[in-house]
């Protein structure tokens, strides 16, 4: 009797002890998965967006540069997104626990016609401020949204193409060669043209035929205003916002593509694809340009061409003279211009080479110019123009 007594005990002790696992088994499959941590940061959501109400890393804002002296500002910051004309989006602030929905304030507009150097389609502009009104936008397409923490501003501009420009492009400094998108896509979006004839020289990429787009301005000093880049330059291979000119170091036709990707940015690229026929150059008038050069000791500018001038032709040699230049250094450099505008041929430091004994008294900047290093320095100048091996020499002669 006692062993069946103790045989029940036992066997009772295992069943409870498989339904107490059990229990506990079955009680940790029904637990709450741990929420995945966000990172602190602002985000694009809404379904105008491929994000929706996901807190997704590819649709944070990221610090960018202050136009105005090109530094990056803590308070500034952007991201490109392709929208939807469908919807709605915020940007939703996470600090810690915290989340704060932000949306247009009473000021938020269209505006039509934005000053000389902001791109060259309707934008949306104002102040940002905590809401849930939604911002919306009139058509698909990639979007470049902009806020600024310290004067709680906004701005979402349309890119609408991207465009090459520069004394290495056929319109010069004066207008894009437009790089029309392929199609939208809330993914990936292409923007590209083909057969750009290209010459010796610098350029950048912009979009929406823009330089900058003005965030304040309200400060009498204008050290302090706050601008937000709309190009690039650097590189191909690395592009930056506001960045330095960049150099074409051989002619031919050429294909560029910028393709956006969601959370890697821009990436361009600009394949050769044919040569150019050799240029003549008899009846093309160069001269110099720039607020480094002087007269009489008094400072010029970059509005009026100086000693515009055709070249003395010797076969496929072309040379223009320029005689008792006078240099300063302080007006950011000169340039060599075709004519009386930016529409034609410029060529800086970068595009020749340089000869003479005035030669190691220039270097040059960010925009590719000759900037002297002696001030009130006078030199005779010549260009001379091999076209067909397109060597470009600029020789200075110390007077």
């Amino acid at each position: 009797m006692k062993d069946f007594l103790f045989q029940t005990a036992r066997l009772a002790s295992l069943v409870l002890l498989v339904f107490g696992v059990f229990a506990l088994t079955s009680c940790g499959d029904d637990d709450e998965p741990e929420p995945t941590p966000v990172e602190d940061g602002f985000y694009i959501q809404g379904d105008a967006t491929a994000y929706g109400a996901d807190f997704d890393i590819d649709a944070t804002l990221q610090k960018t540069k202050n136009e105005v002296g090109q530094a990056e500002r803590a308070d500034l910051l952007e991201a490109f997104v392709a929208l939807k004309a469908t919807g709605g989006f915020n940007i939703v602030q996470v600090a810690g626990e915290a989340r704060t929905t932000w949306g247009p304030g009473g000021d938020f507009a269209t505006v039509t016609e934005g000053t000389t150097d902001e791109p060259k389609v309707d934008f949306q502009r104002g102040s940002l401020i905590e809401t849930s009104t939604t911002f919306t936008v009139p058509a698909d397409g990639l979007y470049h949204v902009v806020i600024d923490l310290e004067f709680g501003a906004v701005a979402v501009i349309p890119v609408e193409y991207w465009g090459i420009i520069g004394g290495a492009t056929p319109n010069g400094w004066s207008d894009d060669t437009q790089m029309p998108s392929t199609g939208f896509d809330q993914n990936s979006m292409t923007f590209t043209t083909s057969d750009i004839a290209m010459t010796l020289g610098d350029f950048k990429f912009r979009y929406s035929g823009g330089w900058k787009v003005e965030i304040d301005t309200s400060d009498a000093s204008q050290d302090n205003w706050v601008k937000v880049n709309t190009n690039f330059g650097g590189s191909v291979d690395a592009l930056e916002p506001g960045g330095d000119n960049i150099t074409n170091s051989e002619s031919g036709f050429y294909t560029a593509t910028m393709v956006w990707t969601a959370g890697e940015g821009f990436a361009a690229t600009l394949e050769r694809t044919g040569d150019l026929p050799t240029m003549d150059w008899t009846d093309i008038e160069l001269g110099l340009v720039g607020a480094g050069l002087s007269q009489d000791g008094v400072p010029h500018n970059w509005d009026e061409t100086l000693y515009l001038q055709k070249p003395a032709v010797d076969g496929t040699n072309f040379t223009y003279t320029y005689n008792n230049v006078e240099v300063n250094t302080g007006g950011g450099g000169f340039k060599i211009r075709e004519g009386q505008n930016w529409d034609g041929t410029i060529l800086g430091y970068n595009e020749v080479v340089m000869a003479g004994d005035g030669a190691a008294e220039f270097e040059t900047n960010g925009d590719g110019n000759f900037v002297p290093l002696v001030e009130g320095g006078k030199y005779n100048m010549v260009l001379l123009i091999d076209a067909s091996t397109e060597v470009y020499t600029f020789t200075a002669t110390k007077l």
